[in-house]
C-alpha cells in the first residue's frame, strides 16, 4: 500500500481535530485548584488565632445565557453546563458549628483532609492536561 504525500493517514485526523476548549477548562481547574490551596494553606496558618474563621473556595461553572440556563428545582441538582459558559469562584466561611475556647473554628484534621483532596484533584488534572498534550505532539508529528 503506497501512503499519499497529501496529508496524514485518515486515522490520525481525528487527533488534529482535539477541542482546544478541554485545554482551557483543565487550566481554569489548575488555577482554581492553586488557589484553593492558598486559601486552604492559610487556614492552617491561622491555627492559633483567636477569632479566625476558615475560608474555603468554590468553582461554580455558569450556563453561556440565562436564558438558557435550565431551572435548579432541588439544592442536589447537578447544573446543567453549555459550551462557551465560564465559571465563577467565590470564597465562604468555612467554620461551621466548629469553635474553640477562643473563637477560632480551624480544625487542622478537616483542613488537611481539604488540602489532601484538593492536592488529588490537581495532580489529576494535570496528568490529563499533559496525556492531552502528549496526543497533540504525537499528531503533530504525523503519528510518529
Amino acid at each position: 500500500m503506497v501512503r499519499s504525500e497529501i496529508g496524514p493517514p485518515l486515522a490520525l485526523c481525528h487527533l488534529v481535530a482535539l477541542d482546544f476548549g478541554a485545554i482551557d477548562t483543565m487550566q481554569s481547574a489548575l488555577t482554581f485548584h492553586r488557589e484553593r490551596h492558598t486559601v486552604l494553606a492559610g487556614n492552617v496558618a491561622n491555627l492559633d488565632t483567636p477569632g479566625y474563621r476558615p475560608m474555603d473556595l468554590d468553582r461554580k461553572i455558569e450556563a453561556a445565557s440565562p436564558g438558557l440556563a435550565a431551572d435548579t428545582t432541588h439544592a442536589g441538582h447537578i447544573a446543567a453546563v453549555t459550551e462557551g459558559g465560564g465559571d465563577s469562584i467565590r470564597t465562604f466561611d468555612d467554620g461551621g458549628q466548629l469553635q474553640g475556647p477562643d473563637g477560632n473554628a480551624v480544625s487542622m484534621e478537616r483542613e488537611l483532609s481539604k488540602i489532601d483532596a484538593n492536592r488529588a484533584r490537581y495532580a489529576t488534572t494535570a496528568e490529563l492536561v499533559s496525556r492531552r498534550f502528549a496526543l497533540l505532539k504525537y499528531a503533530a508529528g504525523d503519528g510518529g
